[in-house]
């Protein structure tokens, strides 16, 4: 059976405070606070599955690790397994050291200047195509949609 969309949003809230990061609304779908959870000092994407594999694209982790430089937090990203309940962390071997000194410390660690020259090496989490139009593009296209649902007219004959 199918699993639903309360049971998911239910599942990562649980999950992120189980790992100690605070549930974001909407898992992050607004404008201001990215990601599924957050602390003061990391910022997590979780992705759940009902299956024994699971596979992580390269573009989750750049849109993590590029939100996680603006947020100036360690970047994580957990994955769990749903048929035994277990959950795993990926973190990049550069960000090791500092997670665990972030997390054994409670303390946030300086980001190295270098890292901030990374975020604009990271490509762009979404690349919007820019299309010119000209008013005349614009009566044409209105004038075909126009066409397509006209509806013919009969006389009373």
């Amino acid at each position: 059976m199918k699993r639903s969309g309360k049971f998911y949003r239910r599942n990562e809230q649980e999950v992120m405070k189980l790992l100690g990061f605070d549930p974001t609304p909407n898992s992050g779908s607004g404008w201001i606070v990215k990601e599924d959870g957050q602390n003061d000092l990391a910022i997590c994407q979780l992705k759940s599955t009902d299956s024994n594999s699971i596979r992580i694209n390269l573009q989750d982790l750049h849109t993590l690790e590029y939100n996680s430089i603006v947020a100036h937090k360690v970047p994580v990203f957990a994955i769990q397994f749903l048929k035994t309940n277990e959950v795993f962390i990926v973190i990049s071997p550069e960000r090791l050291c500092e997670a665990s000194e972030s997390i054994l410390t409670g303390k946030r660690i300086n980001v190295p200047e270098n890292d901030l020259n990374a975020l604009q090496d990271l490509p762009e989490a979404s690349e919007r195509k820019m299309i010119k139009s000209s008013d005349s593009a614009r009566h044409d296209i209105r004038a075909e949609i126009h066409s397509k649902y006209k509806k013919e007219r009969r006389s009373a004959k």
